[in-house]
């Protein structure tokens, strides 16, 4: 959107043509430039509301108690014979003593050995294979696959297969070290399988099971008592904590301890105050100003945005509430003693060793202050939720306001271009008419000189009615 007082006509006055035009279109230039720095302050506004957008997200890390708290395990050299899954919602601090003396183990076989793992020596045939559900499957080995890999992929890539089938090498046996072994899909004892019968026939080589081992449940201790596990996954070993193990170690236990993670629980509550001093540095940087600084494209002395500073400041100098307000252990808790103070820039300074020393001392307490009916979290949200809200918060009004008055300089941009575009035409036309009529009087000028130069005095007397 533009208006040039470049005329694309108007011939030998364009030039006074484009002046009187850039002297018409000061007002545009003017009403532009306004535009230009609403334009400016509405970006600037946008970024400042997008921070609260930070705050809102860190708010509900600590938004209550569960979300707040954060536990860790230590397992010591136990983390080489298991490892864990934390529940933190249902998980309670706690140290338990496990010791692994078995694995859960699958049903497995393993046939004679072969020279050739490819070779299709074993002859024509069947595999019965029972299957989970009751029912027996029969799976046809025909030429093509009557080698030890062939019959492995019959079986592997049969869609109900209780077993899973591999070739390995078993150099022990150098002259035949290829084996079929076959290995159920699930451990423990409760998993346990009739492994499929084989029937070959016009084989050159027998095939045969060598030897086999039955499912086992795993055999742990717990706190001193003998355990047994169907699997090695146990979902719900303790509330909220799972374990997968991974190697037995007889008679050698190791401890898990379940306890507070303070440090995430610090990281959550530093994320919340670099959020909040992200809004209020950029408060102060609007209201910091000098001699060249251009406060029509900034928040300067905005009533608005130093009304959210205060409010911001005012709560965070607050006590919340923590304990029975009607028992003996009701208390306020201050910011400052758990390591949230103002710095002499104007924000706040986080001191995370203090707030860890607090959350060692009273981490309940704490909590409570933070996530409590009253709490911290809650009343920051109910602060910046004013300010936030869609539809009547003070943000979404403000951001509109400055829409709005850009959608209404648009609208009188477009108005003044068109007046000015009208203009400039009107005066292209009449100092073309203006040109015309010079050019005619210049052509007449010039007959009337030619023909009296043509005629001498003779055109003069003739004139005269000599």
């Amino acid at each position: 959107m533009g208006f040039r007082t470049d005329p694309a006509g108007g011939g030998q006055f364009k030039p006074q043509i484009k002046q009187i035009m850039e002297a018409e279109a000061q007002p545009l230039r003017q009403l532009e430039a306004r535009k230009a720095r609403e334009e400016a302050r509405l970006k600037v506004f946008q970024e400042f509301k997008g921070k609260f957008s930070g705050i809102d997200k860190a708010l509900t890390d600590v938004a209550s108690f569960s979300k707040l708290r954060e536990l860790k395990v230590d397992m010591g050299d136990g983390q080489h014979l298991a490892a864990v899954t934390l529940d933190k919602d249902k998980a309670q601090p706690g140290s338990y003593t496990v010791q692994v003396d078995a694995l859960a183990a699958r049903s497995s076989i393993i046939t004679n050995g072969f020279e050739d793992p490819d070779e299709p020596i074993l002859g024509i045939g069947f595999v019965v294979m029972g299957l989970a559900n009751g029912d027996t499957a029969e799976i046809y080995v025909d030429e093509d696959h009557a080698s030890l890999r062939g019959v492995a992929s019959l079986i592997t890539n049969h869609e109900n297969s209780p077993v899973r089938a591999a070739v390995i090498k078993d150099a022990s046996s150098p002259d035949e070290p290829w084996k079929l072994i076959l290995t159920a899909k699930k451990e423990g004892e409760i998993n346990s399988i009739d492994f499929p019968e084989f029937y070959f026939l016009d084989g050159s080589q027998d095939f045969y099971i060598d030897d086999q081992k039955e499912s086992q449940n795993a055999q742990i201790l717990v706190d001193g008592f003998p355990i047994e596990t169907e699997s090695n996954d146990i979902a719900e070993f303790l509330p909220g904590l799972g374990l997968h193990l991974k190697q037995a170690r007889p008679g050698q236990p190791f401890n898990i301890t379940i306890s507070e993670d303070h440090v995430k629980v610090s990281g959550k509550i530093k994320s919340l105050v670099d959020q909040v001093n992200g809004v209020l540095q950029f408060i102060i940087q609007q209201n910091t100003i000098d001699a060249k600084s251009d406060t029509r494209s900034s928040f300067a002395g905005d009533t608005g945005l130093q009304t959210i500073e205060y409010r911001l400041r005012n709560l965070l100098h607050e006590g919340f509430p923590v304990g029975d307000p009607s028992g003996d252990n009701f208390r306020l808790v201050f910011l400052n003693q758990i390591g949230l103070e103002f710095d002499k820039g104007g924000q706040i300074s986080f001191k995370e060793e203090k707030f860890q020393k607090a959350l060692e001392k009273d981490f309940q307490g704490v909590a409570e202050a933070i996530t409590g009916g009253f709490g911290f979290a809650f009343q920051m949200r109910e602060v910046i939720g004013n300010y936030t809200r869609a539809g009547d918060g003070l943000l979404n009004m403000r951001e509109q306001g400055l829409r709005s008055r850009i959608s209404e300089m648009d609208r009188q941009i477009d108005g003044k271009v068109k007046v000015l575009e009208q203009k400039q035409q009107s005066l292209i036309d009449r100092f073309s008419k203006l040109e015309s009529s010079l050019g005619n009087m210049q052509r007449q000028q010039q007959y009337l000189a030619a023909a009296m130069q043509n005629s001498g005095g003779n055109m003069i007397s003739q004139l005269m009615g000599g």
